[in-house]
């Protein structure tokens, strides 16, 4: 197995949670997210997204996506709409990633595990859908907090649910915004198949942030 690339230093560290972002990570949501967006787009009568919108929708809450993509016009009419769908419709889309189940099961109950994301209800609807509620001890959304990501109240939130020290977490994200929120955290960070954001770590697999954990911070 190809070895993680090490992007920093993180020093000697008793890790107790890890933490994951939904899309991109959890779950290959890309194609679900696409879908979703030009749904709506096409029924308020605007172009499919561009290829710089589906970067942004995909980290970023509906909320703010929306605002994003209809500049100007009255959002709430539009949210109304988005909320009327069903998100089941989208979810078949959803691909959980290679050898996600298998690490859930080797961390727990190692560590307290946990979800933060700029989703909103559709979170536990996914989650439902591919059974892995349990998998987790704590899921914070968009919908929990009044500052979304990359504000760091999300992850705040977890580390003070779970008494913990910013660098006793781990978070596994994938976009900008998951590497800003590390960053007003503390926590140390993972980029998962992202060699453009600046991290602690990089890893291709769930394997590999295994390694990390047994080889680099919990030795």
């Amino acid at each position: 197995m190809k070895d993680p690339i090490e992007k920093g230093k993180t020093g000697d560290q008793k890790i107790k949670a890890v933490i994951f972002d939904c899309d991109g990570v959890l779950f290959d949501s890309r194609d679900a997210n696409t879908r979703f967006y030009n749904s709506i787009l096409e029924h308020f009568g605007k172009p499919p997204l561009k290829e710089s919108q589906v970067e942004y929708v995909h980290m970023h809450s509906l909320a703010d996506s929306i605002r994003y993509l209809f500049p100007g016009d009255n959002i709430e009419d539009i949210l109304k709409y988005c909320r009327s769908l069903d998100f089941k419709d989208f979810n078949k889309y959803l691909r959980v990633q290679e050898g996600l189940i298998e690490f859930l099961n080797y961390l727990r109950p190692r560590y307290k595990t946990a979800i933060a994301t700029n989703r909103t209800v559709s979170m536990a609807l996914v989650l439902e859908e591919f059974n892995l509620q349990n998998y987790f001890d704590l899921v914070v959304t968009a919908a929990d907090v009044k500052r979304p990501k990359p504000h760091p109240e999300t992850i705040e939130k977890i580390l003070n649910a779970f008494a913990i020290k910013p660098e006793e977490a781990v978070f596994i994200g994938d976009s900008e915004v998951d590497k800003q929120l590390a960053e007003n955290t503390g926590v140390i960070f993972i980029s998962y198949k992202n060699p453009d954001l600046e991290c602690h770590y990089l890893v291709n697999s769930f394997e590999e942030v295994r390694q990390i954990l047994e080889e680099n911070l919990n030795k």
